[in-house]
């Protein structure tokens, strides 16, 4: 057995075994996801994609995310998409405060839409660079924000011969809205790798982690965590 199908077999597992994980702990949390994409054209696809947080220790639901969206690719690895996002979150008496009260499925809801930008380019053979610029609306106005500006560059290695794409990605997070001053106040650190298990299958395994890091978050408290994740992406047409 080759070490695609070892990895994903390995990620289905866990996949199965995390079931349960409150407002956004500082513990290790764990991030599955799955991401459907169709082919409306040649240029336009619809995406879907579901994610679940859970808590490692103890094992707890935290949050979970559904989006939906709409790219068009202007040009090779030239894109732009536009799309709604709603989280669901554990009822808190801090999120009751900053005013979200709509409940689904017993959980407080947030929703935003957004609109990003990706470009990617080559430096070396192999060796590519990725930029994300996005802009969040957030239909809540949080006590951080309710506007956030997102900047990714990700580093993408494609191994000879082979569908495995290492790659390590810089995420900077702008918060302006909130009861904060604005600024940028959010790293991430997200090294992980791509790769697709099966040759005449359209499927995608995404395995990474994230360090992320607040700051200048003034009088109200940063929050730091750490994440292992995986996603498995599906083309539709």
């Amino acid at each position: 057995m080759n070490l695609p199908r070892k990895i994903l077999i390995v990620v289905l597992i866990m996949m199965g075994s995390v079931v349960r994980s409150q407002d956004l702990t500082e513990n290790l949390k764990v991030w599955s996801g799955i991401t459907l994409k169709y082919g409306i054209s040649d240029d336009f696809d619809l995406r879907f994609g579901q994610m679940f947080s859970y808590n490692v220790s103890p094992t707890e639901y935290s949050f979970s995310q559904t989006k939906l969206a709409l790219s068009y690719r202007i040009k090779r690895r030239t894109y732009v998409e536009a799309g709604y996002v709603n989280g669901l979150f554990n009822d808190s008496r801090s999120l009751r405060n900053q005013g979200v009260n709509t409940e689904m499925f017993g959980k407080l809801a947030i929703g935003r839409v957004f609109a990003n930008f990706s470009y990617r380019h080559d430096i070396v053979k192999r060796l590519s660079l990725r930029h994300d610029p996005e802009i969040q609306y957030f239909f809540n106005k949080l006590e951080k924000y309710q506007v956030r500006g997102v900047y990714a560059a990700r580093l993408i290695y494609n191994v000879r011969r082979s569908s495995l794409a290492p790659y390590l990605e810089n995420q900077f997070f702008y918060y302006t809205g909130g009861d904060i001053g604005s600024g940028i106040k959010r790293y991430r650190l997200k090294p992980g790798v791509n790769f697709n298990p099966f040759e005449d299958f359209p499927m995608g395994v995404s395995i990474y982690f994230i360090i992320q890091k607040e700051f200048n978050t003034e009088f109200l408290p940063e929050n730091d965590y750490n994440v292992f994740g995986f996603n498995l992406s599906f083309t539709l047409k």
